[in-house]
């Protein structure tokens, strides 16, 4: 909520998660045959260069997701561990509206002053996804900054943030992400190689977009390791230029 419109193509590792025809989440391609999404998200497939929900476009692609690897240390009370691979059935062909993000080392996180932005279909204010005048959710985009781990704490528990998240957004409010944003990317733009790189996956908040209360992101850098080591267990097949033989649910 509270973000802009995002152009075709500008954020070409944005997937939307679904569940028999509906969007259940967001995530966020990390390679060929790989989304991250959160855990506590459904999955039955995803669509790949999607702009506006229900609308047709050239480079969208369903494609079915072949297993669901959670974090083995997922919480689904405290959500600690909040992130999932999804291993896609076909391996995409990169294009324009399809490329993966850099992941992390497991030791960096971004500079003070960084540029950060999330993106998702989520709803526009709390409650419910508000259409736009085509009758579809537009991908959006917004900027955000990082809260203070203690003032994170300090708005909302203590006991509940813990080092393998982190808060981002505005202690005044107004941008954040909300439902079905969940899974989504939180990624910063490296200012020598201009590179997206991944730091966040959307987790959990309280309400969106209130004032002293900012999103709660899952740390990717403290799962880099893992995600890298699922992700090279599984031999790399052959790229197919084209998904074909999987059909969109309306």
């Amino acid at each position: 909520m509270g973000g802009s419109v995002a152009l075709l193509g500008s954020w070409p590792w944005l997937v939307s998660v679904r569940l028999h025809g509906e969007l259940m989440c967001g995530g966020v391609l990390v390679g060929l045959s790989w989304v991250l999404t959160a855990a506590h998200c459904f999955a039955g497939y995803v669509v790949v260069g999607d702009h506006e929900l229900g609308k047709p476009g050239a480079g969208r692609q369903a494609v079915p997701v072949r297993r669901i690897l959670p974090h083995p240390k997922f919480n689904p009370k405290t959500f600690h561990g909040d992130l999932a691979l999804l291993e896609l059935a076909v391996p995409l062909a990169p294009s324009p509206t399809v490329s993966p993000v850099c992941l992390p080392s497991s030791s960096s996180e971004p500079s003070p002053g960084t540029a950060c932005y999330i993106a998702g279909w989520g709803s526009l204010y709390e409650g419910r996804c508000h259409p736009n005048t085509h009758g579809v959710c537009g991908a959006l985009f917004g900027a955000l900054s990082g809260a203070c781990q203690e003032t994170c704490r300090g708005a909302l528990g203590r006991d509940l943030i813990t080092n393998t998240m982190f808060c981002a957004g505005y202690l005044s409010g107004g941008i954040d992400s909300c439902q079905g944003d969940s899974g989504g990317p939180l990624a910063c733009q490296d200012p020598s190689s201009h590179r997206f790189v991944l730091y966040g996956i959307t987790s959990w908040g309280d309400g969106c977009g209130e004032r002293g209360k900012p999103g709660v992101y899952t740390r990717v850098t403290a799962f880099t390791d893992w995600l890298r080591l699922q992700m090279d267990q599984v031999a790399s097949p052959t790229l197919l230029p084209q998904i074909r033989h999987f059909t969109l649910p309306k």
